[in-house]
């Protein structure tokens, strides 16, 4: 988890796509990402395609559609995932999130 945590700035936001999965902070990230770790599915994606990017100053950010990959005693389904960041420098070496966005895109009509 400290891993998890530690790519995120001290006050990095983190919003997934479920009600609820939002975090302020890095007391209120492990908070969250205790109760997703104490899932029985694991996460993941890939089928990450086309990476929009942009920066302004010391400040990077992306968009991108991705596939989600839930793992559950052995079976993996994949679901239509988005994805967006915004990452600024902590030092010389790392960026790290101030905000990471997940949602998952709605059935239009």
């Amino acid at each position: 988890m400290e891993a998890v945590v530690a790519l995120f700035h001290d006050d990095g936001v983190l919003f997934g796509s479920e009600a609820g999965e939002s975090a302020v902070g890095s007391t209120a990230l492990r908070q969250l990402l205790t109760s997703l770790f104490a899932r029985p599915q694991t996460y993941s994606w890939t089928d990450w395609g086309p990476l929009i990017t942009g920066s302004a100053g010391d400040v990077i950010w992306f968009v991108s559609p991705a596939t989600l990959l839930e793992r559950v005693d052995g079976a993996e389904t994949g679901f239509p995932y988005r994805l967006s960041g915004v990452l600024q420098p902590a030092d010389d070496r790392n960026w790290l999130f101030r905000q990471l966005n997940g949602s998952e895109p709605a059935v239009g009509p």
